[in-house]
């Protein structure tokens, strides 16, 4: 069966952060854009830390106040060794001086919600729980084929002129292509729960995200941050070897949920979080992701294209999905707009640039993840970035690290991964840690007060 005898300019999969964006990007462009979202919205899912540089696009979109009027504020984050001896807090208005230094920690099942609404509101037309089962992207020059079927079962056939797959971790046309591929130094499982009657300290009570750094054989860590006034997500990345280790310990034992019995015994473990969690409760069971980090080797073709989580999916040490997601999509739309009123010849040097844009973005910041990891490069938990206004010629460097925290991946990723290339070599590295992160231990003060990340939340999230 057909549905519609005149097809769409788009037809987008999934309406995560990523389909969302461009959805709405093009409508406001004239297109007519269709889109199938296989869950019905809000829904749960994992991702609630947000970068300044989504900022801006949150403003175009027009979903900022709202937003502001139902999350916490994100000044920065604190990074902790496992033993809580060393820390540093990174704040993000140490280099960004308006108001999107105060990023955003949201609840992503009513966030994804906004960005659905807003599309609908700028004339998207979303199906939800419509699963795509097949298309024909075979055909170049000619109409794109997307195959639905609702929970009933029906199946339906519709027609565009250009597929987006935003399908996100489900990687829908990375899979049919055989084109997903794992990282193989990722190698890595998540585990993501949401208290309450925690203890906000650590930064916490200020709306920083506080990530702590496991001890080298786990090459993991932890990340909690307030989503709302008593609710804390706690996050823990470990390496799925250890994960296995200790899955055959806790069974061999006679424990019957592993799972709920490893996550417990780490945060038990950890003495920062034991504090902060000792009374604290799960509000439901938290979720395990296994499918944790990957790439596609195809972008986009003639009438297709990946984008966001569908593309490529990063450790998210440096809570960087959404952006990269919603800037990718932003830039695709922009490249899109150009193909379709400019023609091939100009729209092809367009996605070209757009995708020589994204992937430096996505190889800064794998670049970042593994000097997160390595042992003999950096430790943010021990470059006081206090130290900059005390060592003249140094606050370049401190700079840099702010602004790559913050978000700062696509515009100027050349410069800062040419940054990253000193920080990883373990001789430079260590030369520039003695002279001056090592001399300095001031302890970051807040820049923000309690009022500012919670006093907004118009109601107990």
């Amino acid at each position: 069966m057909t549905s519609s005898s005149t097809p769409y300019d788009f037809i987008v999969i999934g309406c995560g952060p990523a389909g969302a964006t461009i959805a709405t990007q093009l409508s406001r462009k004239g297109y007519s854009v269709l889109v199938f979202e296989k869950a019905k919205f809000p829904r749960l899912h994992e991702g609630e830390s947000l970068l300044p540089f989504c900022y801006p696009i949150l403003k175009d979109l027009g979903v900022l106040d709202e937003m502001k009027k139902k999350y916490v504020r994100k000044p920065g984050a604190r990074f902790s060794n496992y033993d809580g001896k060393s820390s540093a807090t990174w704040f993000f208005k140490s280099v960004i001086h308006d108001d999107s230094h105060l990023s955003f920690n949201v609840d992503r099942a009513s966030f994804d919600h906004i960005l659905m609404k807003n599309a609908v509101k700028n004339g998207v037309t979303v199906m939800e729980e419509t699963k795509v089962a097949a298309v024909d992207t075979s055909r170049p020059g000619e109409l794109v084929e997307v195959q639905t079927m609702d929970v009933a079962g029906e199946r339906e056939t519709w027609q565009a002129k250009f597929l987006i797959d935003a399908s996100g971790q489900e990687t829908f046309m990375a899979k049919r292509a055989g084109a997903k591929n794992d990282f193989e130094d990722m190698d890595r499982i998540a585990w993501i729960g949401h208290w309450k009657g925690g203890r906000y300290m650590n930064g916490v009570e200020v709306g920083l995200i506080n990530i702590i750094r496991m001890s080298a054989g786990k090459k993991g860590w932890f990340a909690i941050q307030p989503v709302g006034k008593d609710l804390l997500s706690l996050t823990m990345i470990v390496d799925r070897k250890y994960m296995r280790q200790q899955k055959k310990l806790l069974t061999d034992a006679g424990e019957e949920d592993w799972q709920h019995a490893f996550y417990v015994k780490e945060i038990a473990d950890c003495a920062q979080l034991h504090e902060m969690l000792e009374h604290a409760y799960m509000i439901r069971r938290f979720a395990v992701i296994s499918d944790y980090s990957y790439y596609s080797d195809i972008a986009y073709g003639d009438n297709y294209l990946l984008v966001g989580d569908s593309f490529k999916f990063l450790d998210p040490i440096f809570s960087t999905g959404v952006y990269l997601g919603m800037k990718s999509a932003e830039l695709y739309a922009e490249a899109l707009d150009v193909k379709f009123r400019e023609g091939r010849e100009a729209g092809d040097k367009k996605m070209a640039q757009a995708l020589e844009t994204i992937q430096g973005a996505y190889g800064l910041v794998e670049k970042f993840i593994n000097i997160y990891y390595d042992p003999t490069s950096m430790n943010l938990a021990e470059v006081n970035p206090g130290a900059e206004s005390g060592y003249k010629g140094y606050e370049k460097a401190y700079s840099l690290l702010h602004y790559l925290l913050a978000g700062d991946f696509f515009a100027n990723y050349e410069k800062y991964s040419e940054f990253l290339d000193i920080i990883k070599d373990p001789a430079r590295y260590k030369k520039w840690k003695s002279l001056i992160a090592d001399k300095i231990q001031a302890a970051a003060v807040p820049s923000v007060t309690p009022e500012e990340v919670f006093g907004a939340i118009e109601a107990d999230q």
